[in-house]
C-alpha cells in the first residue's frame, strides 16, 4: 500500500520547535535586556560623572575666596620687594591652612606661573610651573561657569579645582599668585572611597535588579505575544516533506527563520507538484493516444476478418473460414489482455490492491510457471529453463498470485525479445534473509540511455521491437514494478546490446510452514 508522507501524518502540535535559546521571544528579550543593561550602565556612569562634576563645582564655589582670604589675613606680604618668597611665613600659613582643611594644597607662584614655594613633604615636585590661563580666567570673570580646572603640580597631566589670588601689583601685573589646590590627594582618596561606598553599591544593585525584572516581564510578555506565531510556524512545518529533508540551518533558526524556510520549501514543493500535474496531464494525453492505437489495431483486424467472412460466406472455403476465425480469436485474446493490463495497473496505481501475504515454496511456483511457458518457448525456438541451483525448498512470504504475475510478465517480455536459438533462464540464489531472483535472456539487449525508462508505462525503446510477435502494449514491466513495490521490493535491470538483459529482485525468505 502507498504510505502517507510525514507531511500528511505529523500533527501540527508535534512539529519540532526550535530550542528555547533560539526562540524568537528569547532572542528579542536577550537583545532588549542587553540594551537595557547597557543603558543602565551608561546612566550609572553618567550619573557618577555628573555627581563628581557637581561635587567639584560645589567645592570650588564654597572655597572660591579661600586664597584671597588667606592673603588678607597675613601679618606681612608673602613676597618681598625683590619678589622672593617669605618662606617661614609661607610654611606657617600653609601648615595652618592645610591643618584646618587637609584636602587642600598651597603653592606660591611667580608672575610667570613658576612654583617658587610650597609646604609639601616632597622636596621636588613633578611640575615646576602652572598654566596661568585658568587662573586668570577664574580671577577676571564675575559670573564664571564652574568648575574651572587648573594644573595639579603633584599629578602631572591631570586637572583639578583650585582657588587663586593675585599677590601685590608690580605696575603691569601681579608679582605672583597664591595657588591653592582644593582637591588634593586626601580629597581624591575620599572621593574614591565614596565611589565604592555601600550607597553606590546599593544604587547599582537596585538599577540592575530593576533592569532584570523589566527583562523578565518583557520575556514573559513576548512569550505570550509570539505564541500565535509559534503555532503558525508549527502548522506550516507540518506540511513539510520529512525531517530528513529539512535544511540543516533549521536547527539554528527561530520561529521566523523556520517559517521562512518552511515557506520556501512549500513553494518548491508546490512548484514540483505543478510540474508533476503537467507531467501527469501529458501522460494522460499519451495514454489516450496509446490506448486508441492499442485498441484500434486488434479491433480493425477483428472487423476486417468478420466482414470478409460475411461477404464471402457462400463461397468461402472451410479452411479459410477457420483461419479467419482463428485470427479473430487471437486478436480478441490480445484485446482482452491489454484491457486486463489496464485495469490491473489502474488498481495498482490507485492503491486498491492489497497483497495477501502467505508462505509458499518459490521453486515450486517457478517450476509450474516454466512448465506452462514451454509450448510457447518451443514455438519461438527459445530454450526456457530454471537453473539447477534454483531447485530448493526455500520459502518466501508474498502474494502468490501477484508474484506469479510478475514472473509471467518478465518471461513474456524475455520471450518476445529473444531471437530463435536464444535462451531464457530463471535463477534463485539465497541471500541474507532473502531470496535473490533473476530472469535473464540472450536477446537484443537495451541501450544504456533507455534502461532508466523501461518501467514506465507505454515506453518503447527505439529498436526494441518484439521478435516474431506483434507490438507490446508497454504495460507489463510497469505492472511488475508496482507489484514489487507493494511487497517493499525493488527491481533492478542490467543489459548489454547484442548480449541480453537481466532483471533481478529479492523476496523475503521465510521458514516453511
Amino acid at each position: 500500500m502507498m504510505t502517507a508522507t510525514a507531511a500528511e501524518t505529523t500533527p501540527a502540535h508535534d512539529a519540532p520547535a526550535p530550542p528555547f535559546q533560539r526562540r524568537l521571544h528569547v532572542r528579542i528579550g536577550a537583545v532588549v535586556l542587553t540594551v537595557l543593561v547597557l543603558m543602565a550602565l551608561a546612566l550609572l556612569l553618567l550619573n557618577r560623572a555628573q555627581q563628581q562634576r557637581m561635587n567639584l563645582e560645589v567645592t570650588q564655589r564654597l572655597n572660591l575666596g579661600l586664597a584671597r582670604y588667606v592673603l588678607e589675613h597675613q601679618a606681612r606680604p608673602l613676597l618681598d620687594a625683590s619678589g622672593q618668597p617669605d618662606r617661614p611665613l609661607l610654611m606657617d600659613m600653609a601648615m595652618y591652612v592645610m591643618r584646618a582643611n587637609p584636602a587642600v594644597e598651597v603653592y606660591l607662584l611667580d608672575a610667570g606661573g613658576a612654583i617658587i614655594g610650597h609646604a609639601l613633604d616632597r622636596a621636588n615636585l613633578p611640575l615646576d610651573s602652572v598654566d596661568l590661563a585658568p587662573v586668570r580666567r577664574l580671577l577676571r570673570a564675575e559670573h564664571l561657569e564652574l568648575p574651572v580646572l587648573g594644573d595639579d603640580p603633584k599629578v602631572p597631566g591631570t586637572r583639578n579645582i583650585f582657588s587663586a589670588a593675585a599677590i601685590g601689583n608690580a605696575g603691569s601685573g601681579p608679582a605672583g599668585y597664591l595657588y591653592i589646590v582644593l582637591r588634593g590627594e586626601a580629597a581624591v582618596g575620599l572621593a574614591q572611597g565614596s565611589a565604592r561606598s555601600s550607597a553606590m553599591r546599593e544604587t547599582t544593585l537596585a538599577v540592575l535588579l530593576a533592569v532584570s525584572l523589566a527583562g523578565l516581564a518583557l520575556l514573559a510578555s513576548l512569550n505570550v505575544l509570539t505564541r500565535p506565531l509559534r503555532r503558525l510556524t508549527a502548522q506550516a512545518q507540518a506540511f513539510r516533506e520529512s525531517d530528513s529533508q529539512r535544511s540543516p540551518a533549521a536547527s539554528r533558526a527561530d520561529e521566523i527563520g523556520l517559517l521562512e524556510q518552511t515557506m520556501t520549501a512549500m513553494q518548491a514543493r508546490i512548484a514540483e507538484q505543478f510540474k508533476q500535474v503537467e507531467a501527469n496531464d501529458r501522460m494522460r494525453r499519451e495514454l489516450v493516444s496509446n490506448l486508441s492505437h492499442d485498441l484500434q489495431t486488434p479491433l480493425t483486424s477483428i472487423q476486417g476478418y468478420a466482414e470478409h467472412c460475411l461477404l464471402k460466406n457462400d463461397v468461402l472455403p472451410p479452411h479459410e473460414r477457420r483461419l479467419a476465425l482463428q485470427v479473430i480469436l487471437r486478436h480478441c485474446a490480445s484485446l482482452a489482455r491489454r484491457i486486463g493490463d489496464l485495469f490491473e495497473l489502474s488498481k495498482l496505481d490507485a492503491g486498491r490492491l492489497e497483497p495477501k501475504l502467505e508462505v509458499f515454496c518459490l521453486a515450486e511456483l517457478l517450476q509450474d510457471i516454466v512448465d506452462g511457458y514451454q509450448i510457447e518457448a518451443r514455438g519461438r525456438s527459445v530454450a526456457l529453463a530454471l537453473s539447477a541451483s534454483s531447485q530448493s525448498d526455500d520459502c518466501v512470504r508474498a502474494d502468490i498470485a501477484l508474484i506469479e504475475r510478475v514472473f509471467q510478465n518478465l518471461i513474456d517480455n524475455a520471450l518476445r525479445h529473444t531471437p530463435p536459438g536464444g535462451k531464457v533462464s530463471i535463477g534463485v540464489a539465497r541471500g541474507c534473509g532473502h531470496l535473490r531472483v533473476s530472469v535473464t535472456d540472450t536477446g537484443k539487449g537495451i541501450a544504456e540511455q533507455h534502461l532508466a525508462h523501461v518501467f514506465e508505462r507505454y515506453y518503447q525503446a527505439e529498436g526494441a521491437e518484439s521478435v516474431g510477435a506483434g507490438p507490446s502494449a508497454g504495460l507489463g514491466l510497469a505492472i511488475v514494478k508496482r507489484i514489487l513495490e507493494l511487497h517493499g521490493c525493488a527491481i533492478r535491470v542490467s543489459s548489454e546490446l547484442a548480449r541480453g538483459t537481466r532483471f533481478e529482485f529479492s523476496l523475503p525468505r521465510e521458514a516453511a510452514a
